[in-house]
């Protein structure tokens, strides 16, 4: 039955689901969809409207308990802290956020919340939660792919002041993000973003659901 939903959902986003059959595709799909949108910057640097249409039905029959039976409640909010970021849906990104904070998910529910915050824009908030974050296992990943798009002019060249030393600046991307708000910098900042919600979410795919075979 929780199938039939979720399908039903796609189909009232407009999404093709025709190949999707577990847990993982389904989510990937509908991140994938958001990470999409305008060329491929996904959402804006600043929360905006939901990129996908019946966007809040498709995120909670994605992360519902029947869909994904068997996963504990923190990792289920979890992972739609991430979804509902990803698609746009602040409120719900943030709600799930605190909720699995709370309920004890620490390792990424936080970038998430910092994720929130930062595109809130609330840039203190934001870095309280990156503080919490402290050096997540994505930095690593973040580094190497801001590198290769700015040695091909994707972003510009300042951009590697934030990897000055070979380490992720949080806070530093925070205060690129606030300021960049038009022009080359806005779609630079963009597509870091977008480049970071997708390892974020792998990240936390991974952990919840386990790594995929191969």
């Amino acid at each position: 039955m929780s199938m039939e939903a979720l399908l039903r959902a796609f189909g009232d986003s407009g999404l093709d689901c025709s190949d999707v059959t577990t847990p993982r595709e389904a989510l990937r799909r509908i991140a994938e969809a958001g990470l999409a949108v305008d060329e491929g910057l996904g959402p804006e640097l600043v929360q905006g409207r939901p990129l996908i249409a019946s966007a809040e039905k498709l995120v909670e029959e994605a992360t519902s308990e029947t869909f994904l039976a068997g996963i504990a409640r923190p990792g289920r909010l979890t992972i739609a802290a991430g979804l509902a970021q990803i698609v746009d849906l602040w409120d719900l990104s943030h709600e799930s956020a605190q909720q699995a904070d709370d309920l004890g998910e620490r390792v990424h529910s936080v970038y998430w919340h910092g994720i929130a915050h930062r595109r809130e824009p609330d840039a203190g908030n934001a870095s309280y939660w990156f503080h919490r974050v402290g050096r997540h296992s994505v930095f690593a990943k973040l580094v190497k792919e801001v590198e290769r798009m700015a040695s091909t002019g994707a972003i510009e060249a300042s951009c590697r002041e934030l990897i000055k030393g070979g380490s992720w600046d949080p806070r530093g991307f925070i205060a690129y993000s606030g300021r960049s708000r038009s022009g080359a910098a806005e779609r630079s900042a963009r597509r870091i973003q977008a480049v970071e919600m997708r390892l974020l979410f792998e990240a936390t795919l991974d952990a919840i659901l386990g790594a995929p075979e191969g």
